[in-house]
């Protein structure tokens, strides 16, 4: 599987080990998939068909917050159970089967420090955001917070360690998926205020998806966890933090040998909070889960073939794991949308995806409200032999980079930035330079600018570098390599660590073949 030219490395990640590694309803409304413009596939289906009746107690219903009464020997139906509370900082809702009412808080302190995080779609603090925690994954950061170097806004300005840079560390490269995996590719990476959660897929009798905490240097602070034990073979995904508890998405075969999208809650040590929760349930295969925590609710989106074309699907899931509503159509058929990356903006979820025919070799964008609703506008930002896009948020735009290939002098890391209204505000442009090939990055926000991690040819092989960047793409920084390993470093992941740190999950042949590793970088004064 892996035993690919460095020109074709990443496509054989991607393709293989990598890749394969909703609006809940309201008060007594059915639910159903859900079409891009937010409206039902098949809205007939919720027509009322009278029925012949005596008294009320003819007319049962399996919806009890939509009731019937009798009216002239009929059926029909009378006013629904109003569940509104009045209050703008609760989402409320009904329970067909019991007709009671319940209230799930939209603005949560999940980190404990006494401030709340804004509701989806506010930003901190203004009316109606029902809280002003900017970051409410870390308790270090609040209003009105002391500003010091640990790759945290303390202080809620808007900036990341106001000033800093980040260079490389120097060490050597950590080996994470230790053990009796034959070969392994690295899946997500956060850091929870105590380890680094970081989960892998590993191939021993088959491949499996595993976590692990790892220290400031990248020791292991908490052993190799199996996240999954299935007959199907399983393959990694992303990781999230909520200040509380863990959320990681995956696709396996545990069904039918078809992939399926998957995903479950894991406490701080790294032990799941449930069964595995299944979000997709199509003919074809459902791969390249994205995931997010926006303070309240779990977003995840991937793509699948249940339809004629690729497409992307998204679904959100609540603080305690379930399903809310039912999967919803992000993307259109037309499109052929797969490999989505995710980020909550202010406003707004911004979704950077492939598309187009040869394989998704156009990069583009759309915007969603909070919930995945009011989608904009296909916002195209490169039609030539582009793959792999990543997005961040960074105090008032969306900065998205991919990798481009068949460019003269060779591949490259591209990049853009696009507006909460949709507008492009710099067109696509070239971030790499100066070497034949470049591929794989990653991008880590600091309010006022953003860290490119990315994999650059050099002496023979792939090596990390990261460099940082303006929010208009200008360089503020030279290129500066961070590892040294001798194999091929690709799929770098970048996530704000302890004291200051950025920690880097990569994939490594060093020892000969695929394994996961680890690096970070160290924050110094000056940009």
């Amino acid at each position: 599987m892996f035993l690919k030219t460095s020109r074709s490395l990443f496509g054989a990640l991607s393709g293989a080990l990598l890749a394969m590694a909703a609006a809940a309803p309201g008060c007594g409304a059915k639910s159903g998939l859900r079409a891009p413009d937010g409206g039902p596939e098949d809205a007939g289906a919720d027509r009322f068909v009278p029925r012949d009746c005596t008294i009320d107690a003819d007319c049962t219903t399996d919806d009890l917050c939509a009731p019937q009464v009798c009216r002239e020997g009929k059926c029909a139906p009378a006013d629904p159970v109003n569940c509104d509370d009045g209050d703008e900082c609760t989402e409320d809702s009904c329970d067909p089967p019991t007709g009671k009412c319940s209230s799930r808080e939209l603005a949560r302190d999940e980190d404990g420090d006494g401030h709340r995080g804004p509701r989806p779609g506010f930003k901190p603090g203004a009316p109606g955001a029902c809280g002003d925690d900017c970051d409410d994954t870390s308790a270090k950061a609040f209003p009105g917070g002391v500003e010091i170097c640990d790759g945290v806004d303390n202080d809620c300005n808007g900036i990341v360690d106001d000033d800093m840079r980040y260079v490389p560390a120097g060490q050597q490269e950590i080996l994470v998926s230790a053990g009796p995996h034959r070969q392994a590719g690295r899946g997500g990476l956060v850091w929870n205020q105590n380890v680094y959660g970081v989960t892998y897929t590993g191939e021993q009798a088959n491949w499996r998806n595993y976590f692990k905490g790892l220290g400031r240097t990248g020791t292991t602070d908490i052993p190799e966890t199996p996240i999954t034990n299935v007959a199907g073979t399983t393959f990694t995904g992303p990781i999230v933090w909520t200040g509380a508890m863990f959320g990681t998405t995956w696709e396996d075969r545990r069904t039918a040998q078809n992939y399926e999208v998957w995903f479950n809650r894991l406490d701080a040590k790294g032990n799941k909070l449930g069964p595995d929760v299944r979000l997709s349930d199509a003919p074809g295969f459902s791969l390249h889960p994205a995931l997010v925590w926006n303070g309240s609710e779990f977003l995840v989106a991937w793509d699948d073939t249940r339809e004629s074309s690729r497409r992307i699907f998204g679904q959100r899931i609540d603080a305690d794991g379930k399903p809310l509503g039912e999967n919803q159509i992000l993307t259109l058929s037309a499109w052929n949308a797969e490999s989505p990356s995710l980020v909550e903006g202010e406003r707004t979820l911004g979704m950077a995806f492939n598309m187009g025919p040869a394989m998704g070799q156009q990069v583009a964008m759309r915007l969603y409200g909070p919930d995945f609703g009011t989608p904009s506008d296909l916002i195209t930002l490169d039609t030539d032999s582009a793959v792999g896009p990543v997005v961040v948020f960074s105090r008032d735009r969306y900065v998205i980079a991919w990798e481009k290939k068949n460019v003269v002098p060779g591949d490259a890391i591209w990049g853009a930035t696009v507006s909460e209204d949709g507008t492009i505000i710099v067109p696509a442009r070239r971030l790499t330079s100066g070497s034949q090939f470049a591929r794989t990055a990653a991008l880590l926000s600091l309010g006022d600018r953003v860290l490119l991690v990315w994999s650059q040819y050099v002496s023979g092989n792939y090596e990390l570098f990261s460099k940082m960047l303006t929010t208009g793409l200008e360089d503020l920084s030279a290129g500066e390599r961070i590892t040294q390993s001798g194999g091929e470093s690709i799929g770098p992941l970048a996530a704000f660590g302890p004291e200051g740190d950025i920690g880097v999950l990569f994939s490594d042949t060093k020892s000969g073949n695929w394994q996961v590793y680890f690096s970070r970088l160290i924050c110094t004064a000056g940009r």
